[in-house]
């Protein structure tokens, strides 16, 4: 069953293996339902329909695959995760029009940039299940915040940016300042 986040295994251990939620792929479809029907054959042969009710979750290799379907539909100017960041931030807005990200905007807009970015582990885990993040902060509107497994920079450059401004920061600026295999870290400031 490959839609499920974890199962029991023979000897009964839970396996579990990342999966991306279909609140995800909603708000993704909000914000770029045209270009994502454009690419419905490829996005079917990498396991989503969009067509159809979508599955609770779906593994992370789909949503790698959407979201490079996204950025190549961004036309070729720029860098590949310059169109990635655009994705992101589009993504954003498509997300706050479900249910989830509906509340999460009125949560980011109450609480505003500082306590947004404390809470991220638990904001992003509404939409997979394997985010973690680590936030130190370096002066009152200057933070340095490490998430793990960053396939794509640009799109947690995106959606922290939208959601900073959102929260109420003006003028953010979000850069990559590392990253490795066990995942990146973004220097924040506005």
């Amino acid at each position: 069953m490959p839609y499920l986040h974890s199962r029991v295994g023979t000897v009964g251990r839970v396996m579990s293996e990342r999966v991306i939620f279909a609140s995800t792929f909603a708000g993704l479809y909000r914000a770029f339902g045209p270009s994502l029907d454009a690419g419905a054959d490829a996005l079917r042969r990498s396991g989503i329909d969009f067509s159809k009710e979508l599955h609770p979750a779906y593994p992370l290799s789909v949503f790698l695959d959407t979201v490079k379907l996204l950025a190549a539909s961004m036309g070729a100017e720029g860098s590949e995760d310059d169109r990635v960041f655009l994705v992101g931030r589009g993504f954003v807005k498509g997300y706050s029009e479900t249910a989830i990200g509906k509340a999460l905007v009125l949560l980011a807009r109450a609480i505003g940039p500082k306590r947004m970015l404390e809470r991220l582990t638990r904001q992003f885990r509404s939409g997979n299940n394997y985010s973690q993040t680590a936030l130190v902060q370096k002066a009152p509107t200057e933070f340095e915040l490490w998430c793990n497994s960053v396939n794509f920079p640009g799109w947690y450059r995106g959606i922290l940016t939208e959601g900073l401004t959102i929260a109420g920061a003006k003028n953010p600026e979000v850069t990559l300042a590392s990253i490795n295999d066990e995942g990146a870290t973004f220097s924040i400031r506005w």
